[in-house]
């Protein structure tokens, strides 16, 4: 690496390829500058020598450019091992990401591929054991009920408490499994600018709250959207509307009876900040802290409802990846949900 760092630092042979054609052209012209010292400077030009320094200046200029060139090679070389050892290994690499010629840009896309891949593993490794967790309990608990109803279901009240809590069993299931099934599905969606659109906030909330009617009707909820139709984002469609799902589906779970949820945006010259607010059972200031970390245990909504402890944490990542922020408050009582976005108007 020591002879293609010192390349790297001329100017002029920024490509990599200049670099291979630098040293074969220097390797080309060692014996013919050398040929012409000796012309120049000898006494008397001798046949015999001149043969024998023609061939010995080619067979040492031929040795020392292979020499120049295979370790020229070394950077691609290394790329391969970090790719051999993580693959073998599982080992993540630290390669040199400084470099601006080709071999640089390959060795800073390797070390992201794998940093990447390495971060997918253990996020797929952390979802797997969060679903074992989740699911092995309840279906234990299945297998229980099951036992008791084959054994000893001649109790009619029994057998039908038993049934109704099989029945409940499977349906805080079912919204387990729909839930992880979205925040899978959201992992694998791409965000970047070059799948960004003008999002009217207003009428993307409003097509949320359309999706939780049943759930605000239990807890007779009043959710006011005061957001004006001409606040508008520029974002990810999927991945901003699974932001706010997040944040309005929390707002419903932690919610007491008779509630209320106020939706509002306040703008100024380059941001909006969408605020969701309501009057539930808020958080402390310890939970505040662990709010956004991956695989926090959450806890059960005011009628029961199970948490993943991955939503606000997704959400978070989605948010960052607009260059915007979600921050979280809460005085004991109630809890607002701020998410700030760079503004885009027609």
């Amino acid at each position: 690496m020591k002879i293609y760092h010192l390349l790297s630092q001329i100017p002029f042979l920024n490509k990599y390829s200049y670099k291979f054609l630098f040293v074969a052209f220097l390797g080309i012209h060692i014996p013919l500058l050398g040929l012409i010292c000796y012309v120049l400077f000898a006494t008397e030009v001798s046949t015999t020598a001149f043969i024998l320094i023609t061939l010995g200046l080619t067979l040492g200029a031929t040795a020392l450019t292979l020499k120049v060139l295979n370790s020229l090679l070394l950077p691609i070389t290394l790329g391969k091992t970090a790719l051999n050892d993580y693959v073998e290994h599982e080992t993540v690499p630290d390669l040199p990401k400084t470099y601006t010629d080709e071999v640089g840009e390959m060795l800073r896309n390797i070390q992201y591929t794998i940093a990447c891949l390495d971060e997918v593993d253990k996020e797929k490794q952390e979802i797997a054991e969060l679903i074992s967790h989740d699911l092995r309990t309840p279906v234990a608990q299945t297998l229980q009920i099951i036992n008791f109803l084959r054994e000893d279901g001649d109790n009619q009240q029994e057998r039908e408490a038993n049934l109704n809590l099989l029945q409940e069993i499977g349906s805080k299931q079912l919204k387990f499994l729909e839930v992880m099934l979205k925040v899978l599905k959201t992992k694998q969606i791409e965000i970047g600018f070059k799948n960004f659109e003008i999002l009217a906030v207003s009428e993307m909330i409003d097509d949320l709250l359309d999706g939780h009617k049943k759930s605000m009707a239990a807890k007779q909820l009043k959710v006011v959207n005061s957001i004006p139709d001409s606040v508008k984002i520029y974002g990810h469609p999927l991945g901003m509307k699974q932001v706010f799902e997040n944040l309005i589906t929390n707002a419903i779970k932690f919610s007491d009876q008779n509630g209320e949820i106020n939706i509002a945006a306040k703008t100024d010259a380059d941001t909006v900040t969408i605020s969701v607010q309501d009057n539930g059972i808020g958080f402390n200031k310890q939970t505040e802290q662990s709010l956004f970390k991956k695989f926090i245990p959450g806890h059960l909504g005011t009628n029961g409802e199970p948490s993943t402890g991955l939503g606000l944490y997704l959400a978070k990542n989605i948010v960052e990846k607009h260059d915007g922020s979600i921050t979280a408050f809460s005085e004991g009582k109630g809890a607002c949900f701020s998410v700030v976005m760079p503004i885009k108007t027609e």
